[in-house]
């Protein structure tokens, strides 16, 4: 029988957030998210920024789906719009079953697309278009990251 690899996809969406959620709720979604991620092994970073999410997802096209189709369901948050979603070669969160951006952290300024709505479109575009500089960033400066 002949190995067949699975499909890596990358999938980049934002939704609105049902309610604001303190750094508090941010972290319980996060520990709940970096388990099953790690069961699923899909990977990537979430931005939360005036109650809208801005998430990057990564993985085995099957477990993203799967994983979308879950996120899609969730009461937490509505009005999910894709913006990318599209084989690739290679993860650039690999390291990350599910990376956060620290919203409140002033370093943020070093990275100029996220200073802007994340209900523009025309940033979200940018941010996508800038997302390898921006992983860069955000692995060489772990204390970006949630804990």
């Amino acid at each position: 029988m002949r190995y067949t690899p699975m499909k890596k996809i990358r999938v980049i969406y934002t939704s609105q957030a049902a309610k604001h959620f303190s750094q508090r709720d941010l972290l319980d979604l996060l520990h709940d998210c970096r388990a099953y991620n790690s069961l699923d092994s899909i990977y990537g970073f979430l931005y939360y920024k005036d109650n809208i999410f801005f998430q990057v997802l990564e993985g085995e096209t099957k477990s993203v789906e799967g994983l979308l189709d879950r996120i899609e369901k969730d009461p937490r948050h509505f009005n999910l719009k894709i913006y990318f979603k599209k084989s690739v070669e290679n993860y650039l969160f690999s390291n990350w079953s599910m990376g956060c951006i620290e919203f409140n952290n002033p370093r943020l300024s070093l990275i100029p697309s996220l200073k802007g709505e994340l209900e523009s479109k025309e940033n979200i575009e940018r941010i996508i278009n800038n997302l390898p500089e921006i992983t860069s960033l955000l692995i060489s400066n772990p204390e970006l990251n949630l804990q």
